[in-house]
């Protein structure tokens, strides 16, 4: 069962995903803001094999990615935490939908949940993932106080591992 968890900042609502985010995800999916996160493709199965992920997370862990809405419910994309079965550890993640990149909503929806998760489920200093070339998720870290911390391989792909301070729980 997803728990019943919703988080609040000054411009956001943080929510566990419903199935009627299903084609908000979709549309990322197939769109080029997904290339360091999965890579693009504009098969609704694979679109849908990564929405049930998300779903399994927090039935499994009891966190994932919550969807990002602001109050009057448009949604602006999902951040939150990832821990695949082949993650080194548990990954604070975000990820935009078009258009609403360049406002800090990542930023502001991150250190949300990244406190959550220490306050809720003891987690942290969480790490993220982030492709060397994926400049604007490293200022999205930055701003967080993250540091580089070493390189890595994920998934057959390269990736950097970034540092987050220890959430405030």
């Amino acid at each position: 069962m997803i728990p019943d968890v919703t988080l609040t900042t000054d411009r956001l609502i943080l929510r566990p995903p419903q199935e009627d985010d299903f084609d908000a995800v979709a549309a990322y999916v197939a769109s080029p803001r997904a290339r360091f996160t999965g890579g693009t493709s504009d098969d609704q199965f694979h679109a849908w094999r990564g929405f049930l992920g998300v779903m399994g997370h927090w039935c499994l862990r009891g966190y994932g990615m919550f969807t990002v809405c602001r109050p009057d419910g448009t949604r602006l994309g999902r951040v939150g935490i990832i821990n695949h079965i082949m993650w080194d550890e548990p990954e604070l993640g975000w990820q935009l939908f078009d258009g609403y990149e360049g406002f800090g909503y990542a930023t502001e929806a991150a250190i949300a949940a990244r406190d959550w998760a220490a306050a809720a489920h003891g987690l942290g200093p969480l790490i993220s993932y982030i492709h060397a070339e994926n400049t604007r998720s490293r200022r999205v870290a930055e701003r967080m106080g993250a540091r580089y911390e070493r390189d890595t391989v994920l998934l057959g792909h390269e990736a950097q591992v970034w540092r987050h301070e220890e959430g405030q729980g």
